[in-house]
């Protein structure tokens, strides 16, 4: 078969081969008998055309509504599972190929950030990134146990309100035309530390869960270790990623490259297991390694499908298993005020006067702030996980959707409003090189 002719057809191959795959984990979960293993199989021929049929036409929809095409799928969810029709199929299987979905999506971000622009402003995104991380976990984590939910609970619903995702504010940007701004660099790269602090703290709840341990020399154990390997699999990936990338290149065989990425990125997440960590953690740390590698945009492009696709699977398994009902009580309603409140208030708390201490114009704090309110997967990622765990109620979960929801639909209007009033920011320099150039006249 001709390569053009492979190419032309990637995504039936890769339907292909997840199928294959599934059946496989129903042998080795003990399924043996080819009725059970055909059976799963048909669940997951279910799950997959209902996701790419009606999850996608629900995304179109919120997409037409200027909504993260995220929402969509939860909304999707929401209708076809549990809580309403009852007709999405919830077993291993599917979930199995939704958590690889995500996975995906992780490795998929990761190529698609610039190694060179993460690491030129480290410094100073870093620092307002765990100004901000902190104040909304911190808040989350006091919201937990102001309801009277146990530490391990509060733990994860503060993760649920840590992690940003922009891309409500970047769209809105580009139409007011400030992307290109001081601010609007800034929640660019404010918003890809945070997915990590964001990824540390969800793998390191799953951790704590896995080893029955939660106290504080644990937490800062798991978390450092997170950071370690984090840190350590793009280091030394991305010193050797066009090595790699050359000797892909060289093989005779079709897609040799996006293979070679793929088993890279899967032995990775393997290893994860001897450092107690969740795979989570090793996706987005080999994307990033090799995002600067020569012929990477081409795999990217692949990459974007398989994530797309199975993505939308994880995201409605995470609302179908819910039994709203559950949860529109009345006795839920402050906690659910709070938790919207305190979206809002964390981010403002955290990016906006991290960046005012660090030498940000408070006009330009405030706009940061804004552009980092929006939440969507991490949000329900960390909610989804308490909630499976046995250690969240649906009523986190639902306010999870929630904060979701109202973050990005009350987050464009804002942040026209923030840039509209004062003047333009056109330079911004941190408080300690303005420290260095006074003690360098005050030298001279």
């Amino acid at each position: 078969m001709l390569a053009r002719d492979r190419a032309r057809d990637e995504p039936v191959y890769a339907l292909i081969t997840v199928y294959s795959w599934a059946a496989l984990i129903s042998v080795e979960a003990g399924v043996g008998a080819v009725g059970s293993s055909e059976a799963l199989l048909l669940d997951l021929m279910l799950a997959m055309a209902l996701a790419l049929l009606v999850g996608k036409l629900f995304e179109e929809l919120f997409a037409r509504l200027k909504f993260p095409p995220v929402i969509g799928d939860l909304v999707a969810g929401l209708v076809l599972g549990s809580a309403l029709l009852g007709v999405f199929p919830l077993n291993e299987t599917v979930k199995t190929i939704g958590w690889f979905g995500v996975m995906v999506l992780l490795f998929y971000a990761g190529l698609e950030t610039r190694y060179r622009d993460f690491m030129r402003n480290l410094k100073m995104y870093g620092i307002i990134t765990v100004g901000e991380a902190l104040a909304a976990f911190g808040i989350g984590y006091t919201i937990g146990i102001a309801f009277g939910y146990p530490p391990r609970s509060a733990y994860f619903i503060g993760a649920v309100l840590e992690a940003t995702s922009i891309s409500v504010s970047v769209r809105t940007l580009i139409e007011i035309g400030k992307l290109g701004t001081p601010e609007g660099y800034t929640i660019l790269g404010v918003a890809v530390l945070d997915d990590l602090t964001a990824l540390i703290t969800i793998v390191v709840g799953a951790s704590f869960i896995k080893t029955g341990r939660f106290d504080l020399p644990t937490i800062a154990s798991t978390a450092a270790t997170a950071f370690l390997f984090w840190i350590a699999t793009v280091l030394i990936l991305h010193r050797f990623s066009n090595t790699i990338v050359r000797a892909a290149m060289k093989m005779h065989v079709d897609e040799a490259l996006s293979s070679v990425l793929l088993g890279v990125f899967a032995l990775a997440a393997y290893l994860t297991k001897y450092f107690h960590l969740s795979p989570l953690v090793a996706a987005y740390a080999v994307g990033l390694a090799f995002s600067d590698a020569m012929g990477v945009r081409r795999v990217s492009e692949k990459m974007r499908f398989l994530s797309l696709t199975f993505s939308v699977i994880f995201f409605m398994i995470t609302a179908a298993e819910l039994d709203i009902r559950t949860s529109l009580r009345p006795e839920y309603l402050w906690f659910y005020l709070a938790m919207l409140g305190g979206a809002f208030l964390g981010k403002t708390l955290g990016g906006g006067l991290t960046s005012f201490i660090i030498g940000y114009p408070a006009r330009a704090a405030l706009r940061t702030a804004v552009g980092l309110f929006p939440r969507a997967e991490f949000c329900v990622i960390a909610a989804y996980m308490g909630y499976t765990f046995g250690i969240l109620g649906p009523e986190v979960y639902l306010a999870a959707l929630l904060i979701v929801l109202v973050t990005n639909l009350a987050t464009p209007p804002l942040l026209k409003l923030v840039f509209e009033r004062g003047p333009p920011t056109t330079h911004i320099e941190p408080r300690w090189r303005r420290i260095r150039r006074k003690q360098g006249r005050g030298a001279e």
